[in-house]
């Protein structure tokens, strides 16, 4: 019948009969051997037949591949040293560190490692399994160190919350003072690399824009100077005792090499201007639009603060007050239009109109049929005319830059850094040195370069992009290569073998 399975019993019954129909001594004067020899190899034969005649699975044969171990095993017979033969020389217990790498939620794990030793030259030969725990201990504390990076520079966890996350995700805790050995030992190869920024190949930056933030870190009078340019790329992060002094320091070693600025953006402060020339640099120096529009705020709301009028000497002080309130009520509603033609003149779509409005605006205040002219009042017209001689120009052109060629005309970049840094402060009270704490915020500023943004005109690039510094030329491809925090070059197969 076709395809019929048939038995074992039914295969080894005809061979068996056809094993009894040898002439066993004519086969073996043939084959030249004795006898008894052939009839005991053919007992075996007989013996094995029914392993022999077992039907096959379909299909290739399954390949068997021969572990690491074993042909270690084999190479370790013989010492590498001096070729003599290896003894166990009992066994001890480490850390399972492949375990605490793979998984960490099963908490510490112990392993027994066996001791090998030369019965010629004593010399120790390591184990398979001992070389593996070593390459795990080294990943894990690769990993550890990572996090650590991550902990710090971008979470802003403290040192002892950073110490609680590693012990939860690694099974085992790590002690403070490795955890601030890394931070100030990370923070100072990050300032090393925002100082080789200058010496990379990058677009073209043509605005510099500084800041200082933090007017006091707790009880510490030291302040953090921040350079940026129009890309979002912080250049320069510096703690400031000394500002006459450090200031132009930091300002001439952000500028240079590939990277030559030609405007300068800062707030009102009168000593930047100073601070720029000191340093060398040659800039046309821009003032915000946003600090212009509070200070032109502020002008209006000091002239109705400080209303003045007379009052008759018998009369009461309640009075007084009320009829002090009156007036500012009615100056502030005189006022209030010509301040909203302020806001229009700084709003988008009216750069070329700017200053001509401004000047509208002067005008109007120093027309007795439209405003009181009281003494506040004059004083209001005198500083904004103060003021138009003083901006009057660096607005019309910064105003024309950002239209044509789309450049900033606030620093609304450089204070959006300014409020990444700010979470950071409260761990920044915990460096006595200012050192210390610049090479801190270093690594928050490299870190924030390399930040890929998920919302945002700029959505799905970073700074570090924007910018195109060649990051060949830099020496790594991100935060963690620069600063010498590379993934573990172990694989997966290697620690599961």
């Amino acid at each position: 019948m076709a395809n019929r399975i048939r038995q074992i019993e039914e295969k080894v019954e005809p061979i068996l009969t056809a094993f009894k129909q040898i002439n066993v001594e004519e086969a073996a004067r043939q084959a030249n051997v004795p006898a008894s020899t052939l009839r005991y190899d053919l007992e075996k034969v007989k013996k094995g037949l029914p392993e022999l005649l077992l039907n096959e699975k379909p299909g290739p044969k399954a390949k068997r591949h021969e572990s690491k171990t074993r042909e270690a095993a084999i190479e370790r017979e013989k010492c590498p040293a001096c070729g003599g033969k290896l003894n166990k020389n009992g066994t001890y217990w480490v850390l399972n560190w492949v375990s605490m790498l793979l998984m960490g939620w099963l908490g510490v794990q112990r392993i027994q490692i066996q001791r090998w030793r030369c019965r010629e030259c004593t010399t120790e030969v390591a184990d398979p399994e001992r070389i593996r725990q070593t390459a795990a201990r080294q990943a894990w504390w690769q990993m550890v160190n990572r996090t650590i990076a991550l902990s710090r520079f971008k979470l802003g966890l403290s040192e002892r919350k950073t110490q609680l996350l590693i012990g939860f995700t690694y099974a085992r805790q790590v002690s403070k003072a490795h955890i601030g050995r890394m931070t100030l030992s990370i923070g100072q190869q990050a300032e090393r690399v925002l100082a080789r920024f200058t010496q990379c190949k990058q677009g073209v930056a043509r605005f510099l824009l500084y800041d200082e933030t933090f007017p006091k870190l707790e009880k510490r009078a030291f302040r953090l100077g921040v350079a940026v340019c129009e890309h979002g790329l912080i250049r320069s992060v510096r703690c400031l005792i000394n500002r006459a002094k450090e200031i132009p320091v930091q300002l001439g070693e952000s500028v240079g090499g590939h990277f030559q600025p030609t405007y300068f953006l800062t707030d009102l402060d009168v000593t930047y201007n100073l601070y720029m020339r000191r340093a060398g640099l040659e800039l046309t120096h821009f003032r915000d639009v946003v600090h212009l529009i509070r200070q032109i705020v502020r002008l209006f709301d000091e002239a109705v603060r400080n209303v003045t009028m007379d009052y008759p000497k018998d009369l009461p002080l309640k009075e007084r007050k009320k009829q002090r309130k009156l007036k500012q009520q009615l100056l502030q509603k005189r006022l209030q239009p010509l301040l909203n033609q302020v806001f229009y003149a700084f709003s988008s779509g009216q750069e070329a109109l700017c200053t001509l409005i401004l000047e509208a605006v002067i005008a109007t205040l120093q027309d007795p049929d439209i405003v009181i002219q009281t003494a506040t009042v004059k004083q209001l017209a005198q500083r904004l005319q103060r003021f138009m001689r003083k901006h009057g120009d660096s607005i019309d052109q910064l105003l024309q830059l950002a239209v044509e060629q789309q450049t900033p005309k606030t620093t609304n970049l450089l204070e959006s850094k300014n409020s990444i840094f700010k979470p950071f402060s409260r761990i920044a009270k915990f460096f006595p040195l200012p050192l210390a704490c610049q090479a801190f915020f270093s690594a928050i500023a490299l870190m924030e370069n390399f930040d890929v943004k998920s919302r945002g005109v700029n959505q799905g690039t970073s700074a570090i992009q924007r910018a195109q510094i060649d990051l060949e030329a830099l020496g790594g491809t991100d935060f963690f290569s620069l600063v010498g925090l590379d993934p573990p070059q172990i694989s997966l197969s290697f620690l599961t073998e």
